[in-house]
């Protein structure tokens, strides 16, 4: 699922259910609705699926589930169709297939987990079947298994949970005795019926209380989707009772509510956060953010978090949404923000708060940060988060293999053996079994580097996912088909069970890289992977008639290990069929932000930026990862890399030193001048003054920086020398300008002078280019800042050499 982060934010203003007094009220005149459906809601009965009140208290229909629709949008209280539009709800069903999608995904329906299905980074995965079949065999995942194959357990119900693809109500149609539909059946291999057994679980409604009571317990509700217990899972979450018996094993299904949970008129008693809090949106997005982002979500590594923000302030709904696309449309959709990977509503991409809204403009006296001191060119091409998100503390997967057998333990449930996540040091990960033992809490830290890549103009920190799989290619078709996950595992499943004589060519496949996981990187394990897959697939009936089996490795399909052809991709993307996602979260305090330190942090031999490792094969000849420099994602040749390294680690030491230098010069220069004429001692007096208040100056700067502590308490730090590189450029250029009037002796003196002049040339026409955008100019202004800084080096060179001759000169100066 794209973004998860945004599940519960998407209901932020839903204030639940009816608004009527007693147990058998009267429907609310105009007046009362308005009132009620705003603020804090007044006691509410329950209600059941068709309307009736559910009162335990007095005994009343007392056995059956309530229903969020029912409870939550009874007449004059909240419009639950308006509220079930919202994204978290649709979850993409509906809209258009992006054209890049249809060239590449020959199995994606829609945009969104329903249809993608998008949850993992890369393939295999399951597949969503289409509304009409002809062939049983390839069903993969119905309406009825998206929620029964863990989708469910964060989706918040309504939309394909709710109403199949026609908007038909999934339970009440099947048992519409017209419909020609069985629980179980076949039911002309329509894709939401399927072997769905609707009638007996009933549908998942929007759950309101699933985000706005606090108290929510998601492994009550969960525990009744495995049971195939829909339509209880929302009375088990909120807490208000128990449910006994099972749709999946044929027992009848009960509920004892809690008469704890009701007043004495019978209407339930329940907390209700009209925004939810941090703690119930990481219910969903904690877990899957850890393994695409490395997101921590903790004060310890989020500087939002530590200062008490809510996911719901930026990520806003309803009135409080930042943005016109959301503001007041009441649609329960919410500020999101724009995931390479992700498609659904790309009309609300950047509709979340956004850095300037808060550091620029002040929202809710945020800290301004101004930035002055950064050319702009810094501001137009990085983006916030690439400096403030300078690492990650806990690991995400840079690479989903899912052409192997993974044989690690505690991975639920079992198919997802065949997906191998390897972590950003490219070392293998047993991410699944972690989740299973650890809390999103006990998260290892595993303090990494973000890769940096440009996306829509500007340079981003995110992880660039990897994968290689099966799929085929089909005649007619530009985008790839994907084997079913169940396919491929049981493949290797019965490989593992009969390896000598049950598709025997997958023994060729080794671990060549010895961390215990096979993988598929010589030709002769290519080859097998996919005469095993064609075995598979045609003893199991699977047609591969006018189709060709490919093994996917990132941007490259091979038909056999001799032939091959390329994917096309986006340059940010490390493969088409896998995700790259952008960090938001996470950002860490100011002072540990990128440039901090100066423009060293950046600008450096050593600073890691522009060359930090980026994987470039999972898996090279031997097995082992092939790394690339990081500038090629950049855009930022070698020789622009060395230049800017050059500047920073070696041109403005040199420049700062002659500032120094010139310092000093003034102060024995000035200890000459003011001897000479005010004490009276003469050329030569003020000339020895002089001199020996320079080497003093000079032997003072030279004790103190013999002593980091020292120097570090009495002299500029590097980040206020950059961050005043221009008051200090005018200095200079000041200094150049002065110095080119002193009178030219000799040849040597000429020399300097024109030196000096058309070094201040140089750095102003330098200047010039930096600070006006032109695009035909734009790759000529990169070189210009270390022109600009060269030009004020030559002219500060030529002012000291001039200075010195004044200090030195016999005569008045």
């Amino acid at each position: 699922m794209t973004d998860f982060l945004h599940l519960a934010a998407s209901l932020s203003l839903v204030l639940l259910t009816a608004c009527a007094d007693g147990v058998t009220p009267a429907p609310p005149g105009p007046a009362e609705a308005e009132a009620s459906a705003k603020g804090v809601c007044p006691p509410f009965p329950l209600r059941d699926a068709g309307g009736l009140v559910i009162d335990p208290v007095h005994g009343v229909n007392d056995t059956v589930p309530f229903s969020p629709r029912q409870t939550c949008g009874a007449e004059g209280c909240h419009d639950y169709e308006k509220i079930t539009e919202g994204f978290h709800f649709t979850q993409g069903r509906g809209e258009e297939m992006p054209d890049s999608w249809k060239a590449r995904f020959a199995w994606t329906l829609y945009p969104g987990n329903y249809g993608g299905n998008w949850c993992s980074p890369a393939p295999l995965y399951r597949a969503l079947a289409p509304k009409h079949n002809e062939v049983a065999r390839e069903i993969d995942m119905t309406s009825f298994d998206f929620v029964t194959a863990t989708c469910g357990t964060c989706h918040p119900g309504g939309g394909p949970m709710e109403t199949d693809r026609d908007g038909l109500r999934y339970d009440t149609h099947m048992e519409d005795p017209a419909s020609g539909l069985t629980s179980g059946g076949e039911n002309g291999l329509d894709g939401d019926y399927y072997k769905a057994r609707w009638s007996e679980t009933g549908v998942i409604e929007a759950d309101c209380l699933l985000c706005h009571q606090p108290e929510y317990d998601f492994k009550r509700r969960n525990a009744q989707l495995a049971a195939l217990n829909f339509q209880w899972a929302a009375t088990e979450g909120a807490g208000l009772g128990e449910v006994t018996g099972k749709v999946a094993d044929g027992t009848a299904t009960v509920v004892r509510y809690d008469p704890t949970r009701f007043d004495a008129d019978g209407n339930v008693v329940v907390h209700i956060a009209p925004e939810p809090r941090n703690e119930t949106c990481l219910t969903c997005h904690a877990k899957p953010d850890w393994k695409k982002r490395g997101a921590s979500f903790t004060p310890r590594t989020d500087v939002h978090m530590a200062a008490g923000l809510r996911c719901v302030d930026c990520h806003g709904a309803g009135e409080d949404a930042p943005d016109p696309r959301i503001r007041g449309h009441e649609a329960h959709q919410f500020g999101k923000g724009d995931d390479p990977s992700g498609f659904v509503r790309n009309d609300l991409d950047d509709t979340v708060r956004s850095c300037e809204d808060c550091h620029l403009e002040g929202w809710r006296n945020a800290p301004l940060a101004r930035h002055t001191w950064l050319p702009p060119l810094h501001l137009d091409e990085i983006a916030c988060q690439t400096c403030h998100i300078p690492n990650r503390a806990a690991k995400s997967a840079l690479v989903q293999a899912s052409d192997v057998f993974n044989p690690a333990p505690r991975i639920t449930p079992p198919p997802k053996h065949i997906w191998t996540f390897y972590d950003q040091e490219r070392a293998f990960w047993n991410h699944y079994g972690e989740l299973d033992l650890f809390t999103v809490k006990d998260q290892p830290t595993d303090v990494s580097l973000p890769t940096l890549f440009r996306y829509k103009g500007k340079i981003y920190p995110g992880n660039r996912v990897h994968s290689a799989w099966v799929g085929f290619e089909e005649e007619g078709k530009h985008s790839l088909g994907q084997v079913l996950m169940k396919d491929f595992y049981q493949m290797w499943m019965k490989h593992r069970a009969s390896p000598e004589t049950t598709y025997p060519a997958l023994a060729a496949v080794h671990d060549d890289d010895g961390d215990g996981m096979p993988e598929v990187n010589r030709p002769e394990e290519i080859d097998a992977i996919l005469a095993a897959t064609r075995e598979h697939l045609a003893a199991t009936g699977f047609s591969l008639e006018k189709r060709r089996l490919v093994w996917v490795s990132d941007d490259r399909a091979f038909s056999s290990s001799t032939e091959s052809r390329a994917v096309p991709k986006e340059d940010h993307e490390a493969s088409p069929y896998a995700s790259v996602y952008k960090f938001s979260h996470d950002v860490a305090p100011a002072r540990a932000a990128l440039g901090s330190g100066g423009c060293t942090d950046c600008h450096a031999s050593d600073a890691g930026f522009f060359d930090r490792p980026v994987l470039e094969h999972a898996f090279g000849e031997d097995g082992r990862a092939v790394w690339t420099s990081g500038a090629s994602l950049l855009d930022a040749s070698d020789a622009q890399v060395r230049l800017g390294a050059f500047r920073e680690g070696r041109l403005k030491p040199v420049l700062y030193g002659l500032l120094a230098l010139a310092a000093s010069l003034l102060a024995g220069l000035g200890g000459r001048i003011w001897t000479e004429r005010m004490v009276g001692w003469g050329p030569t007096g003020g000339r020895r003054l002089g001199v020996l208040l320079f080497l003093g100056t000079v032997g003072a700067g030279a004790v103190v920086l013999s002593r980091p502590g020292l120097a570090a308490y009495m002299t500029l730090s590097r980040f206020t020398l950059d961050a005043g590189h221009f008051p200090v450029a005018i200095a200079i250029l000041l200094l150049g300008a002065i110095s080119s009037t002193f009178p030219a002796r000799g040849t040597g003196g000429a020399f300097l002078r024109w030196t000096g002049l058309l070094a201040l040339a140089f750095s102003a026409v330098c200047g010039i280019l930096m600070l006006v955008k032109v695009e035909v100019l734009e790759a000529v202004a990169r070189y210009a800042y270390t022109g600009f800084d060269l030009g004020l080096a030559l002219s500060l060179t030529a002012s000291v050499a001039q200075l010195t001759g004044r200090l030195l000169r016999r005569e008045r100066p």
